[in-house]
C-alpha cells in the first residue's frame, strides 16, 4: 500500500453520516417504499454499508452499465442489467462508488429519469474527485469524501481487474502491489488455460 484513503472505520462513520441525510430527505415524502440502487459491480459494498445506518424502509436493487470503449468513455450507456423492480413514480437513491470526470454519472442520471421515470432521484457516491478534467459537477446529492488524490484506487468496491473489491478499506496500491497483483492474475490465467486444455 501506497496510501490509505480510508480507513474501515472512517468508511462507517461515512455511511452514518450520509444515511442520517438520506433518512431526513425521505422521510417527508410520500412516494411508497424508496429503493436503493447500486450501481454494479464497485458500488455494492458501499451500498450494503451504506444501507445497515439507513432507518427509512427501504429496497434494494442494483443497475449494472458501462460507457466505456477501450479506455474512454463514450457517452453512451449500455445496461446489462436491469433494475428489478419498478422505479416509475418511487423515490430512488442512486449509489455510485466514484464521480470521476462525471461523465458516465451524467448520462447515467438522464437515463434512469428517460427511461424508469422515478419520482426523484438522489444521487449519492462514496468519493469524488478534484478532477481538472471534470465535465459535470453538479450530480451528487450526498457525497462521502472529496479528495485531490488522482491516482488508481483499490479496496471496498473499486478493483484491479476485478480483483480486491472485498478488502474493507480503500487505498493507492504500491508499485510492488501492482507487480504482485499482474503476477498472481499471469498465473491465475495460466491454471484456467491448463484446466481447460486437460479436460477436453
Amino acid at each position: 500500500m501506497d496510501k490509505l484513503i480510508l480507513s474501515e472505520d472512517e468508511i462507517a462513520k461515512i455511511c452514518d453520516r450520509l444515511a442520517k441525510q438520506i433518512d431526513t430527505k425521505l422521510k417527508d415524502n410520500d412516494n411508497g417504499i424508496p429503493i436503493m440502487l447500486g450501481v454494479m459491480n464497485g458500488a455494492l459494498p458501499f451500498m450494503y454499508e451504506l444501507v445497515k445506518h439507513i432507518t427509512t424502509p427501504c429496497q434494494l436493487d442494483s443497475i449494472k452499465v458501462s460507457s466505456y470503449d477501450g479506455t474512454g468513455s463514450t457517452g453512451v450507456v449500455k445496461v446489462s442489467k436491469e433494475p428489478d423492480h419498478d422505479l416509475e413514480g418511487k423515490d430512488v437513491v442512486l449509489i455510485e462508488d466514484i464521480i470521476d470526470t462525471g461523465i458516465t454519472m451524467h448520462y447515467l442520471k438522464e437515463f434512469i429519469k428517460k427511461k424508469y421515470k422515478p419520482k426523484n432521484l438522489y444521487i449519492c457516491i462514496l468519493i469524488k474527485r478534484n478532477n481538472l478534467e471534470m465535465k459535470y459537477d453538479e450530480l451528487a446529492d450526498f457525497t462521502g469524501l472529496t479528495t485531490d488524490e488522482q491516482r488508481y484506487i483499490v479496496g471496498f468496491g473499486f478493483d484491479y481487474y476485478g480483483l480486491f473489491r472485498n478488502m474493507p478499506y480503500v487505498f493507492v496500491p504500491s508499485v510492488r502491489d501492482i507487480k504482485e497483483w499482474g503476477t498472481l492474475i499471469e498465473d491465475d490465467k495460466k491454471l484456467t488455460e491448463d484446466y481447460k486444455k486437460n479436460s477436453k
